[in-house]
């Protein structure tokens, strides 16, 4: 089980502590699932400016297929106000393909403080996997206290088979397709790994969606 440790035990320590978040690069972006992208801008942002959808384009890299169509932003983001979730569908195949090269576009998008956030774009591959993107994003947020130096709570992030451990608790860390599972539920913005880890609101959307959407596939 992932276990509260104290802001003040963890940087004696070693342990990313509790701290004040540095804004993430101008733009981040990850799969929700087939039907969705999030996207992170590195400053909280006007809500109806962020909801409007013909502020978004989302297309195949390599340039051989149409845009996807943006039915709805939504910002999701309760914490910093800079996540936005793109509902989104294919025209071909009605669901963006799997481990596809996309582009998201963000143009003109203004933040709370009412400057525009001018264009900017990233690239993802669709699909989450233990691989690419979550290994990288425990290694960052997470060995450091749960990894072979140090096992908080017995239990380790540093590998995909230690992640289905249970630790101090008989029941698994992670269960596939459970939102309600201890990584996902310790990792959320009101618990105590989200602090000490140093993630943002898309780090810990990332470790939802990879186990409940996409039922956390090595």
């Amino acid at each position: 089980m992932l276990l509260p440790i104290a802001a003040i035990t963890a940087s004696l320590f070693g342990c990313n502590t509790a701290a004040i978040l540095a804004p993430p690069p101008p733009l981040r972006a990850a799969s929700a699932s087939n039907l969705a992208i999030d996207v992170e801008f590195a400053e909280p942002l006007d809500k109806a400016s962020a909801q409007d959808p013909s502020h978004y384009l989302v297309y195949p890299t390599n340039g051989s297929g149409s845009p996807a169509s943006v039915l709805q932003a939504a910002l999701i983001d309760t914490l910093y106000g800079r996540v936005v979730r793109l509902s989104l569908q294919d025209p071909v195949q009605g669901f963006l393909p799997d481990s596809a090269n996309y582009t998201i576009q963000a143009t003109a998008v203004i933040t709370l403080a009412g400057r525009s956030t001018g264009t900017r774009s990233v690239e993802i591959r669709t699909g989450l996997n233990y691989d690419t993107p979550m290994q990288s994003l425990l290694t960052l947020h997470c060995n450091s206290c749960h990894g072979p130096v140090r096992a908080d709570g017995t239990y380790r992030t540093d590998s995909y088979n230690e992640l289905f451990a249970p630790g101090t608790s008989p029941t698994p860390n992670v269960i596939a397709g459970d939102p309600n599972c201890l990584l996902v539920v310790k990792t959320k913005p009101s618990n105590s790994m989200f602090r000490l880890g140093r993630l943002t609101f898309l780090d810990s959307e990332i470790i939802h969606n990879w186990v409940v959407s996409y039922q956390a596939r090595p």
